[in-house]
């Protein structure tokens, strides 16, 4: 039997974790200095101008809840300044479906004519060189706040705040648009108001929008984001944002214990809800709400969005597999058009079927945009594969596009779909031949263990890994070659499976063939996943969750 400490100490060895201290602090350090972020001075000093002379600023974000959180975030700090006219700061994110994403000029227009002198922009911007030259010359100023892969030739002509820009001295560019945003109001605290407790307080009262946004556009919860989310977390689980609160418990969670896990799978796809099944400005009007009941109605149709969005999410799902099954099975790259498919479950779509198959994929979906009929792309890549950058590559077949090195859109002109695709399974084609093992990531594990070194002291170790999930995963466990005893099917329709390995408890959280596979099998296998402590009526027992379906080449079946 090994004892928990050696347990953890392997796994802080395996992913080179090498200040404890600092992982493990309930007050970690790792924040760094706003002002190193590129564009930054000008870009605060512009700000602080508008604000200080009582101009119209309008926040422009985007449609997903890192960029409406990033709406909510600045709003909410630009009018806890003090002298600011509430009524002067104002917001406006774009829709999904007959605007798409980023600026555009005729929303510039309107803005223009219902008297913006500034456009800041959030989670978006960073390819939209041509919208904002329509901006300013239209007499407005813009300040770009972005996250997300410029275009070394075509970097807006304005201050341009995004820690990926060339060049950039900012130790870490894993932020997301609600992060970058935090540190523009950041780094106008402590320029202009350095002094002010209240200002002060509305800043760090934010880290719990900071922590969703973070933990929805999967960034890497490593270094300055492990810090942020930290934060935010407690904030979060405060109850301090009541209006939040309405949400979280309206989906089952409890106040005091919402992880990250919670916000990925339960908090982020109500909020994303909004804009991939009607209006984001939805979502910010949960955050915006004056009274309890408001929030609650709000955060209720949130839910009602969410059942809907996975619906249409199964539907879609269901018949991209069709096709792939039909027609690309030995494709490189997976670009599927569905013949119906709502745009605003596609990048969902896109995910699921990268996870299936460990393929790169986009989903195209007929739709208009600006009157015209065109194409969406929603794409999603796998490790060691930067979408964008390949997508980059064939611009010239494309209208617009962005994202970052995982996931990606894009609009392409109707017909232009079959060159695209043919482009990008030539160089992926070419990228698997000189890397074999692009699509076959081995089964990989931070530890083996028996069932019975899976105490609570150990689980209790493991949960100090929070916040987990991208760049930073809950530790993944291998017990070898287990006989599982007792099998139990669970859940709406006998989904998911219980059983017994030793005197372990585990959970597989299984659909289809993997169901099959380990109810029917014929034989020991070997197990992957995490150990998890079940809370149930004050009672609390250690559970072994399989996060990865039985595999033959890995346990020598």
């Amino acid at each position: 039997m090994r004892a928990p400490g050696e347990i953890v100490d392997e796994i802080l060895a395996k992913r080179c974790i090498t200040d404890r201290s600092e992982f493990f602090a309930e007050k970690p350090l790792a924040t760094y200095d706003p002002f190193l972020l590129p564009g930054m001075d000008d870009g605060v000093d512009t700000a602080y101008r508008h604000i200080a002379e009582g101009k119209r600023i309008c926040v422009y974000g985007d449609y997903d809840a890192d960029g409406l959180l990033s709406v909510t975030l600045l709003t909410e700090f630009f009018e806890s300044l003090p002298g600011v006219q509430r009524e002067r700061i104002s917001w406006y994110i774009p829709s999904r479906f007959g605007e798409g994403y980023g600026l555009n000029e005729a929303a510039i227009k309107q803005l223009r004519a219902d008297g913006a002198e500034l456009i800041i922009t959030v989670d978006c911007g960073i390819v939209s060189a041509r919208e904002v030259d329509a901006a300013m010359s239209a007499g407005m100023a813009v300040v770009i706040t972005d996250h997300h892969e410029p275009d070394p030739a075509a970097v807006p002509a304005c201050p341009v705040i995004d820690p990926k820009i060339p060049g950039s001295a900012y130790p870490f560019a894993g932020l997301c648009g609600c992060g970058v945003a935090f540190k523009l109001a950041q780094a106008m605290r402590t320029r202009y108001y350095p002094d002010d407790e209240d200002v002060r307080a509305v800043l760090y009262s934010t880290l719990d929008l900071v922590a969703v946004a973070t933990v929805a556009d999967m960034m890497p919860l490593v270094d300055e984001n492990r810090t942020l989310v930290k934060y935010g977390l407690r904030a979060l689980n405060s109850g301090e944002r009541w209006q939040l609160a309405e949400l979280a418990e309206g989906i089952g969670l409890r106040l005091g214990e919402i992880t990250a896990y919670n916000i990925a799978f339960g908090i982020a796809p109500h909020l994303n809800a909004a804009g991939r099944m009607g209006d984001a400005a939805l979502a910010v009007g949960l955050f915006k709400a004056e009274d309890r009941n408001a929030a609650r109605t709000i955060a209720t149709e949130l839910t009602s969005m969410n059942k809907e969005r996975r619906g249409e999410q199964d539907e879609s799902f269901s018949a991209c597999v069709d096709i792939i099954e039909k027609k690309y099975q030995n494709s490189h790259f997976l670009l599927v058009k569905p013949p119906r498919a709502h745009e605003g479950v596609a990048g969902i779509v896109a995910g699921n079927i990268k996870e299936r198959y460990h393929r790169p994929v986009a989903v195209l979906v007929d739709t208009d945009e600006g009157g015209k009929r065109v194409l969406k792309g929603s794409a999603r890549s796998v490790a060691g594969l930067d979408i964008t950058a390949l997508i980059r590559a064939h611009e010239d077949l494309l209208v617009k596009y962005g994202g970052h090195a995982m996931a990606a859109g894009f609009t392409l002109r109707p017909g232009d779909e079959e060159t695209l695709r043919e482009a990008l399974e030539a160089d992926v084609r070419a990228l698997a031949a000189d890397n074999p093992d692009l699509f076959s990531p081995p089964c990989s594990y931070d530890s083996e263990i028996q069932p019975e070194d899976a105490s609570m002291e150990l689980a209790r170790m493991l949960e100090d890994f929070e916040p987990t999930g991208e760049g930073n995963p809950r530790p993944v466990l291998r017990i070898k070659a287990q006989l599982p005893e007792n099998i139990r099917r669970i859940g709406a329709e006998g989904r998911h499976v219980r059983f017994t390995a030793g005197r372990l408890e585990c959970v597989f959280f299984a659909r289809g063939p993997q169901r099959v596979e380990l109810t029917h099998g014929d034989g020991p296998f070997d197990l992957y996943g995490s150990l998890d402590i079940n809370r149930w009526n004050g009672r609390e027992s250690v559970r072994f969750i399989v996060r990865q379906a039985p595999c033959s080449k890995c346990s020598g079946r």
